[in-house]
């Protein structure tokens, strides 16, 4: 269940309501069903979950606070546009989250923790090396992927950190499904050598080499755009 913002409606019923439309509206957005810029009609929605206006204007306003949604006049809100600077400021929250994180781990994380990851890396490393993770109908590598990225987050011990990842993610699930990026070889073991800074509990290195990370993926995600925009 979606976890509510302070100040949700008392009423069990309508939270539950609210819930609904949240998640629905959530999945629909990430999983390309609505696109970026199309507009969420208040009395639309509410009609078509059998409901009144109030759980659907909380729902919105939560779709709201994660990015996904943009409010707009007139009781309407629409789906975020994608640009370039919508690209490049997640990917300055991500590298910064994303740095700050695996620096945590680097003290945090246990022996089986590192042997964990190590699995979910090369995991993700075998399905880049496939061609797995750029297949606009495989969501297994864009899946594996994130529990990667997620698991290292969580070992940090920080749950801001998980929440505000998992805020990217569903912005970056919104841009996958109206581009792809470029499928470039990476280099051998790229997420596994993440976990090699991890286990030597280098948070200089590790910091630097998911520094690297990060921007290499900005790189793809902004060639990618360019390319859909100007084919």
């Amino acid at each position: 269940m979606a976890e509510r913002k302070p100040g949700s409606t008392g009423d069990p019923v309508q939270a539950a309501l609210a819930d609904t439309i949240y998640e629905g509206l959530r999945d629909e957005i990430t999983d390309g069903k609505l696109r970026p810029g199309e507009t969420l009609s208040r009395r639309g929605i509410a009609r078509r979950y059998g409901t009144s206006s109030i759980p659907v204007i909380e729902a919105l306003a939560r779709l709201e606070s994660t990015g996904l949604v943009e409010a707009e006049a007139r009781q309407a809100a629409r789906v975020r546009k994608i640009s370039l600077e919508t690209i490049q400021d997640d990917y300055i929250l991500r590298e910064a989250y994303e740095t700050q994180a695996i620096r945590l781990a680097c003290d945090a994380a246990s022996v089986a923790e590192i042997e964990g990851l190590y699995a979910m890396a090369e995991a993700v490393d075998a399905c880049v090396t496939a061609g797995g993770t750029r297949k606009a109908a495989d969501k297994t590598g864009p899946r594996l992927h994130w529990q990667f990225h997620r698991g290292l987050a969580k070992i940090s011990r920080c749950r801001a950190l998980v929440r505000e990842l998992e805020r990217i993610e569903l912005l970056r699930r919104l841009q996958a499904n109206w581009y792809f990026a470029p499928e470039f070889p990476d280099p051998p073991r790229y997420h596994s050598l993440l976990v090699d800074a991890v286990k030597d509990r280098d948070p200089v290195a590790a910091d630097a080499i998911m520094r690297a990370h990060v921007r290499n993926g900005l790189e793809k995600e902004l060639l990618a755009y360019r390319m859909r925009m100007d084919p």
